[in-house]
C-alpha cells in the first residue's frame, strides 16, 4: 500500500536537498573538503531516506522506548545542537586567546620602536 507523504515529510526533503545543494556549492568553492562534502551528503540523504521511509526506525524506537520517530530525531537534534554550541564556544574562546596574544606581540612591538 502507498502512504501518501506528509506535510513535514515534504518539508524535510525539500530542506534536505537544498542542503545536500549548499554542502555541493560549498565543496566546488572550496570552502569544505572532500571528507566534509562525502559526510555532510551521508547525512542529508540519510535525513531524506528516514523521512521518506520512517517505519525503517520502529524496531530503533522499541529499543529506546521512544513513541514516535520524531521524538527521537528531536532527541538526537538537541544532543548534536547542545555538541556543537559547546564546540563553537570553545573555538571562539581559543579564537579569542590567539587574538588577544597578536596584539599585545603588535603593541610590544610598537612600544619598543617608539
Amino acid at each position: 500500500m502507498v502512504e501518501a507523504l506528509l506535510g513535514v515529510q515534504i518539508l524535510a526533503v525539500a530542506f534536505g536537498l537544498f542542503m545536500a545543494y549548499l554542502a555541493f556549492v560549498h565543496y566546488k568553492q572550496q570552502n569544505i573538503g572532500r571528507q566534509e562534502f562525502v559526510f555532510w551528503i551521508l547525512v542529508w540523504f540519510s535525513m531524506i531516506y528516514f523521512a521518506l521511509f520512517p517505519k525503517v526506525l520502529d524496531p530503533l524506537l522499541a529499543r529506546l522506548f521512544v513513541t514516535r520517530a520524531m521524538d527521537l530525531i528531536m532527541i538526537i537534534g538537541f544532543i548534536i545542537l547542545a555538541y556543537l554550541g559547546f564546540q563553537n564556544h570553545i573555538g571562539i574562546k581559543s579564537l579569542q586567546r590567539q587574538i588577544e596574544s597578536l596584539v599585545r606581540q603588535k603593541t610590544l612591538k610598537n612600544a619598543r620602536k617608539k
